[in-house]
């Protein structure tokens, strides 16, 4: 896949039409144990570049997106993973808005206790903005309403996430939403399931209830490409 370069103006448009997975990522799957004990962050990036180089092998160009969510980070070493995954995919980064901006990246991610959606497209109007959500969306259409509290809808989202869809061990205590809530509508925004697709068949059963594309986290970074979950997206799409 050719380097993902600068987000142009307007790459909500761009990767609207390619995506179909959402890669969130975890080095601890992604980079040998005893390098990240060693602390050599430059080495650390190499690895997660290269991890991230194999999951989007044989995928076409745009779509698969890589989020980068380290949590635990802090706002340097997070800047030099950001920076290694840009050669690869499109990159949004997961909450931090500055990481986004001085990285160039493509987007940020908005967690639900995270800055508020209207704060982050006023800092920066041109990024592709994705949000989470648990409760399934409300269509609040160009009226400019307020979705209501817990609703998956935002009207000036580029991307909301809803999950999770099915069990999934990263929240064993989260009630599955179940695939009906992908049938609900959701604007103009990319609809992500998220939760437990652990498989391209349940990208595929995601994909045909309703969602447009998927999340994935440890099967994004224990096999050797992503392609059959782009390939399981699209046939999902064409059973519509």
């Amino acid at each position: 896949m050719p380097p993902a370069g600068d987000p142009p103006r307007g790459a909500a448009d761009s990767l609207r039409a390619a995506l179909r997975v959402v890669a969130i990522t975890d080095r601890r799957l992604m980079v040998p144990a005893d390098l990240l004990a060693a602390g050599d962050w430059p080495a650390i990036a190499h690895a997660f570049g290269q991890a991230i180089a194999r999951a989007v092998s044989g995928c076409p160009s745009g779509s698969v997106v890589v989020q980068v969510r380290e949590k635990d980070l802090d706002g340097g070493p997070l800047l030099q993973l950001v920076r290694a995954a840009q050669p690869h995919a499109p990159v949004i980064v997961n909450d931090r808005l500055d990481v986004a901006l001085a990285a160039s990246a493509h987007g940020v991610h908005l967690p639900e206790r995270g800055i508020s959606l209207a704060d982050a497209r006023a800092l920066a109007p041109d990024l592709f903005i994705g949000v989470s959500r648990h409760a399934p969306p409300l269509d609040t259409g160009d009226t400019g309403a307020t979705a209501a509290p817990g609703a998956a809808a935002d009207p000036a989202a580029d991307l909301v996430q809803l999950g999770p869809i099915w069990p999934t061990p990263s929240k064993p205590t989260a009630t599955p939403l179940g695939e009906a809530a992908l049938a609900w509508p959701h604007g103009t925004a990319i609809l992500v399931a998220v939760g437990g697709i652990d498989a391209p068949e349940r990208a595929q059963l995601a994909a045909a209830a309703g969602a447009d594309a998927v999340a994935v986290i440890r099967a994004a970074w224990t096999g050797t490409s992503l392609a059959p979950f782009v390939a399981a997206v699209n046939a999902g799409l064409a059973r519509r």
